[in-house]
């Protein structure tokens, strides 16, 4: 978020929007990237039920919300500081 507020006003809200950019697919990347490894070590150890695919997948989506929401939360919180 720092770097995103201080491209935006060194650059100006060019320079905001493509600080914003890169760093919501760099924090979108980082967090599927590791917790993924989380969810699908916790798949192996749960794939013995009947159901057991069903949480993981549910784990999975709701992660990929959450680096989703990343970038709408960042953009929230800095965009009034920048204009």
């Amino acid at each position: 978020m720092i770097f995103t507020v201080l491209c935006g006003l060194l650059f100006g809200s060019d320079g905001y929007f493509v600080a914003l950019a890169w760093s919501s697919c760099a924090l979108m990347f980082f967090i599927v990237r590791s917790l993924k490894m989380k969810i699908l070590s916790s798949f192996s150890a749960d794939s013995m039920g009947a159901g057991a695919s069903a949480k993981p997948q549910f784990r999975l989506y709701i992660t990929l919300a959450s680096a989703a929401f990343q970038p709408i939360i960042i953009y929230w919180l800095t965009a009034h500081l920048v204009r």
